[in-house]
């Protein structure tokens, strides 16, 4: 929600008789002349007001009454600029390693059929960087001052903090909003975050010792003996952690960390991995230095809280990728019945009819083809309108989803990705228009898919330009060890989105830097073309390159005809390649399948594109197969 500072009554329409609100938080003093206030230093608030959510507007004591009333600034409680009042590890950041959460977790148990390795990893932003930096910074000011303030400027913009602590109170749930005239600044007294990053620490703490078990590859409870070892022991943590307690012994300064981390120390290493011994360690000493007679600080303690936080986050993570090993065989046993029960309790899950349109318009292309689908091992092909129906949904999942692939992606999918999405990493991504309904756990993985498939289309085609430049130069015919060259420095150049070249030809809604860069890159490798083209790599026909140029900008981009020619016949060419290592029978003696005519200098390219769909296709089948054997599922009504 907003704090919005409310107008203020006039002073002749307050009631001096009711009880004020701020009564027992503010001194009261005596009315000074009305006269023009002076501008004031940062940490000046002797001219601040003081109002508060919920009471009348106005505040109760203060310079302010002498004033005039005060603007309504919008304060946005979910500025970063605010500091969170609760730590940036929590039982609800960790509430996803909990072997229940795992179970539950549909992407992530697909996910696991792709990478047997799949581990969960700390990850680490910008934003959220900064976040916990402001965090514990305000947590070491609120220990060292016991300042909680937090400032905006009449625009409700960050502003330094103007500090607010001398007229009000440590607000116990909400945050009070304060004002200075002079300064134009709102001020926000926040909450303690003391005690609630106490409380955190302990539950936390409690969490990640507490016992596990698995059965057979299958989750169990914990034993009787495990369930009392670890009451046994979190009835010792809490008699030692006692939050209301430090909390008090923080207020008087009589706090001493030493003796209470000492005993955390030993807990967590009776509990994590030996390779956390040492920073467990490390921060058992930090905790020492904070003793009294010792020369930590109160930035030190905090330290040594923070430490022990990240120490429970590394442990959870231990714990949490130990269960996802043991597990995996579980896992993998139960994943299609898993995915299908998923899919159908998903609020939109009752429906196929994308999926319906889908595989029909894969089933209708195939019916359409008058050659047979070639296959390394007996029979040799296959004529699909010869199949039987349940060869044929077969063949049509495979087409499908090539199809999807090889679908020229909307450039405003591909626009907002970062550069590691090529690099093999997968984004969180939403399900995309004309998807398949039952394609929603791979849509991260389908669009990164699309997106080979577009580098392989720019590759082809860079290739297909170097080609027809060497002919019409030097009228000779091109070798496979020149287009491998060639084709070695196109990626060299174009290594990290190659295929955005597609994109160059149009305007898209994209920001113009991020255009000229793909813009760039199309040029830089249309320039090395030419120069090949030409025989050199030191110079350029002028008139080579400019042919080069026009040939490219009219043809290497989404939509040109001779574009969508190629793609469809390196389509052609993956899905051969899917069928070959996807099809009933593939185990038989056979090799890889003969490319086509003109496509040889791409075969690795093909193979690994083509390697990457089988592998998404063989899980698809393995859940979705007996949904579209079922009866009339290829009608689209």
């Amino acid at each position: 929600m907003d704090y919005c500072l409310p107008v203020k009554r006039k002073a002749e329409d307050e009631d001096d008789s009711s009880p004020s609100i701020w009564s027992s938080q503010q001194r009261q003093r005596p009315r000074r002349p009305t006269k023009r206030p002076c501008l004031r230093h940062p940490n000046d608030v002797e001219d601040i007001g003081i109002v508060a959510p919920n009471a009348d507007p106005g505040p109760a004591t203060g310079s302010l009454l002498q004033l005039r009333k005060p603007p309504t600034i919008p304060i946005d409680a979910t500025s970063s600029h605010i500091a969170s009042h609760i730590p940036p590890i929590s039982r609800t950041t960790l509430k996803e390693l909990d072997l229940d959460a795992i179970m539950r977790n549909p992407q992530l148990r697909h996910d696991l059929l792709f990478d047997g390795n799949l581990q969960f990893r700390p990850t680490s932003t910008r934003r959220k960087t900064e976040r916990a930096e402001k965090y514990w910074q305000a947590i070491t000011t609120e220990l060292e001052t016991g300042c909680t303030c937090v400032s905006f400027d009449i625009r409700g913009k960050p502003h330094p903090t103007v500090c607010a602590c001398a007229h009000v109170s440590t607000p116990a749930v909400n945050p009070v909003v304060a004002y200075s005239p002079t300064l134009h600044v709102a001020t926000l007294r926040m909450p303690s975050r003391i005690r609630a990053l106490l409380e955190e620490l302990l539950e936390v703490l409690l969490l990640v010792i507490q016992p596990l078990s698995t059965l057979g590859g299958a989750p169990a409870s914990p034993t009787a003996a495990q369930q009392a070892d670890h009451l046994a022991q979190a009835a010792y943590i809490r008699s030692v952690f006692d939050p209301a307690l430090i909390e008090q012994e923080l207020k008087h300064k009589l706090f001493d960390p030493s003796s209470l981390f000492r005993a955390i120390g030993l807990t967590l290493q009776g509990h994590c991995a030996p390779m956390r011994d040492q920073a467990v360690e490390l921060m058992v000493q930090l905790a020492q230095t904070c003793a009294p007679g010792g020369n930590g600080t109160k930035a030190d303690a905090v330290r040594a809280v923070r430490m022990c936080m990240d120490i429970l986050e590394l442990m959870k993570l231990d714990i949490a990728n130990h269960q996802l090993q043991t597990l995996r065989p579980f896992l993998i046993r139960t994943s299609g019945q898993f995915e299908l029960r998923s899919f159908k309790s998903r609020k939109n899950g009752q429906g196929f009819q994308k999926t319906r349109e889908w595989l029909a318009a894969a089933h209708a292309s195939l019916l359409a083809r008058s050659d047979p689908i070639p296959i390394p091992y007996p029979p040799g092909q296959l004529h699909y309108q010869k199949l039987q129906r349940n060869q044929q949904i077969y063949l049509s999942t495979l087409r499908g989803l090539t199809d999807l692939v090889f679908t020229s992606p909307s450039p405003a999918n591909l626009i907002s990705l970062p550069i590691s999405v090529s690099q093999g990493s997968l984004p969180t991504i939403s399900s995309l228009p004309g998807h398949p309904e039952t394609t929603y756990l791979d849509t991260a993985r389908l669009l990164l898919l699309n997106i080979d498939a577009g580098d392989l289309t720019a590759l082809s085609m860079f290739l297909l330009l170097f080609r027809q430049l060497r002919f019409s130069t030097r009228n000779g015919n091109v070798d496979e060890s020149e287009l491998c060259k060639i084709k070695g420095e196109i990626r060299d150049i174009g290594s990290a989105r190659l295929g955005y070249a597609l994109l160059c030809g149009k305007s898209y809604t994209v920001d113009k830097e991020e255009l000229d860069k793909w813009r760039s890159l199309k040029q830089s490798v249309v320039l090395q073309i030419a120069m090949r083209a030409r025989g050199t790599a030191t110079s350029v026909d002028e008139s080579v390159l400019s042919l080069a140029q026009r040939w490219a900008d009219e043809n290497i981009q989404h939509g040109a005809i001779l574009e969508g020619m190629l793609r469809n016949r390196l389509r052609d060419a993956v899905f051969h390649a899917v069928v070959s290592r996807t099809f009933p029978g593939r185990d038989s003696v056979g090799g890889e399948t003969p490319m086509m005519a003109g496509m040889e200098v791409l075969q690795d390219e093909i193979n690994t594109l083509a390697e990457n769909i089988s592998r998404l296709a063989l899980i698809h089948i393995n859940t979705y197969l007996a949904v579209y054997e079922s009866e009339n599922f290829l009608e689209t009504g």
